[in-house]
């Protein structure tokens, strides 16, 4: 090699992912092995010049990779590499590559990439032969690391403070403010055979005990709080915020496996979460009206930026979204019930579509309906549709906007009695329509949000119950879900469609995001699961047999890289004063994300041909 040439290759190779994370040393040996090679347009790599030869990476120009049945496997350009796949092979390749243009080739040779890889994890997960691997080696969140879940993930367990004191019925309050003051806590529970009977913080001792004179020898008892407001340790951070606003509390009891194990206080919480989604969710419970909810609702894209920034889970952010979401929902709907007065019947409101799979995204619409114990007259409908409507067009002002398909609770077609929407759902499922399908698919997902939590929880029953008898509609369900293709990849300005109609931009929800969902709720119904969200539901359909723990890490990893590059990409919107969309143009994604975005899109369409196969005899599972 004309050793002019190796400051050009060691910069190339500085500046491409994985071997940028490379040591100069290793860099150097790379960048001295490499061979370099010309081809025109008549050239071709096929079988003993690509089988075991190495790693080819484009220099200049272009290539297609070209399946053996002739079909395009990919376009790759200046920064791309092919030929790790066949590293292994002898003789005959999988594919073929062929150049549109003249192009100039850099090939790491398979010893040298062998040797590199057995010293760089980072290269070593980044040509692994799973996709979900090197999907998981494309990201190292801050919550992840660091092992502190993020405020919407995290547990009552893991910022409770221990030990809490636990007392009998025959303790004094002597004794109760000893075990106070050693604990160095605020409160001290009172329990009878391991139930718990009450609560003695030390405002109880200063305000009952000293300031009305009572001896210390008197039992803790008396001035003890009763009716314990207590929170399992395994339960939702945000729930146990959610009860202290509720019931204006300033510490709640922990329990685990039912004994008492510590306390919450607000402060442990801002400790253990930088988010100021804590003081959010707290100034929505007690906003006074609407016109302070507007103005509170201004505040989520600040948290959504600062959780984007901070490089946490999109299944952590997400969450979040979803709880903001909630308790502005909740709050509106208490608001609009306490004026309306008294409801003619037993009554729920509930979420659906992304909301209902706590997967709501700053551009996420309302979806909802209201379930109702009984048939309503006309008369009586009307404080539902006045409720509605009002609630409807509030959640719109604060920023969660009108549905364009109108799937609200609004719409009197989506305002029913639990029998009605069993009655809807037999239809559904029965007609076996794709058409009828589409036009309920956002009722296939639902959560309860105010009201009777059983009405909700009947008809999720009554439609996982529905589901499990008519294999028909999950055969009709996967053809729907899987009639969409993702993308074979990028190549300069254009997404590649597997029909040929290239586009300049990339739809990464309809094109990545949503076909995750689709399998996840397949498969979810399919095995009976009771969760909504979108991995719960790939985790019990594992649990149920339908899917290999194989399949759940591909798919999983898959859903949250397109999720970590829509949000990265809406960030960039935000700070650059853009609306916020779905769709990225291809030049704005870098080389990192379009290798990724390749193997995202490869793991998908994989698994959806093993969701036609499995589906297409109507029978759910293959035995």
């Amino acid at each position: 090699m004309d050793q002019s040439l190796l400051p050009n290759i060691y910069d190339f190779i500085s500046h491409t992912y994985p071997f940028s994370k490379l040591d100069p040393l290793e860099k150097d040996a790379v960048t001295t092995a490499v061979k370099i090679s010309y081809h025109s347009t008549q050239d071709e790599l096929c079988d003993e010049t690509l089988a075991g030869a190495g790693l080819f990476m484009i220099r200049t120009g272009a290539a297609e990779e070209v399946n053996r049945d002739g079909s395009l496997r990919a376009k790759l350009s200046v920064g791309d590499t092919f030929g790790y796949t066949q590293i292994e092979k002898e003789g005959r390749s999988d594919y073929k590559v062929t150049f549109p243009e003249n192009t100039l080739l850099y090939l790491i040779p398979k010893t040298v990439l062998q040797f590199v890889i057995s010293r760089s994890k980072t290269v070593g997960d980044y040509f692994n032969s799973n996709e979900w691997v090197r999907l998981r080696s494309s990201h190292s969140y801050s919550d992840e690391e660091q092992g502190l879940g993020g405020f919407a993930s995290m547990k009552v367990g893991e910022c409770c403070r221990r030990p809490l004191p636990v007392l009998t019925l025959e303790s004094t309050i002597r004794q109760a403010a000893q075990a106070i003051t050693s604990a160095h806590g605020y409160l001290a529970v009172i329990a009878d055979q391991g139930a718990l009977k009450g609560v003695v913080t030390k405002s109880d001792l200063a305000a009952r005990a000293i300031a009305a004179g009572l001896p210390y020898s008197e039992r803790a008892s008396r001035i003890m709080t009763p009716g314990v407001i207590s929170i399992d340790a395994q339960k939702p951070l945000y729930q146990a915020l959610d009860l202290m606003v509720m019931h204006n509390l300033r510490c709640i009891p922990v329990t685990e496996n039912g004994a008492p194990a510590g306390y919450i206080t607000p402060s442990q919480m801002l400790q253990n979460s930088t988010l100021s989604s804590v003081y959010l969710l707290h100034d929505i419970r007690s906003a006074p009206d609407l016109k302070t909810l507007v103005k509170l609702s201004g505040r989520t894209r600040g948290i959504f930026r600062g959780m984007v920034g901070a490089n946490m889970q999109p299944r952590s952010i997400q969450r979040m979204m979803s709880r903001i979401a909630d308790v502005f929902s909740q709050v509106l709907i208490a608001k609009a019930a306490a004026e309306l007065g008294p409801a003619p019947c037993g009554w729920a409101w509930f979420a659906a579509g992304s909301l209902a799979r706590t997967e709501l995204q700053f551009l996420s619409d309302q979806d909802s309906g209201i379930v109702t114990e009984r048939e309503t007259t006309k008369e009586e409908d009307q404080y539902f549709a006045a409720l509605a409507d009002r609630v409807c067009h509030e959640l719109d002002e604060c920023g969660y906007p009108l549905c364009e398909g109108n799937y609200m609770a609004s719409n009197p077609k989506w305002r029913q009695s639990y029998s009605s929407w069993a009655r809807s759902y037999d239809e559904w499922i029965a007609c076996n329509s794709e058409e009828a399908i589409l036009s309920s698919m956002v009722f296939l997902d639902i959560r309860h949000l105010y009201g009777d939590e059983f009405l909700v929880n009947k008809l999720r029953d009554h439609l996982r119950s529905t589901v499990s008898k008519n294999s028909r509609f999950l055969a009709t369900l996967c053809t729907i879900g899987t009639k969409a293709a993702p993308p074979l990849g990028t190549f300069r300005q254009f997404v590649l469609t597997n029909d040929g109609r290239n586009t300049p931009y990339l739809d990464i929800k309809k094109q990545g995001v949503n076909l995750v969902i689709a399998l996840a709720r397949l498969y979810g119904l399919q095995s009976g699961s009771t969760a909504t969200e979108t991995l719960s539901r790939l985790k019990d359909a594992v649990a149920a047999g339908a899917l290999r723990e194989e399949d759940f890490r591909e798919l999983s990893e898959a859903f949250t890289f397109l999720n970590s590059v829509r949000f990265a990409h809406q960030l960039a919107a935000m700070d650059q004063g853009q609306k916020l969309t779905n769709t990225i143009v291809p030049s704005e994604l870098s080389q990192f994300e379009r290798n990724h975005l390749r193997d995202a899109f490869r793991i998908i369409a994989k698994q959806q041909q093993a969701a036609r196969v499995r589906f297409a005899s109507g029978m759910g599972i293959l035995r």
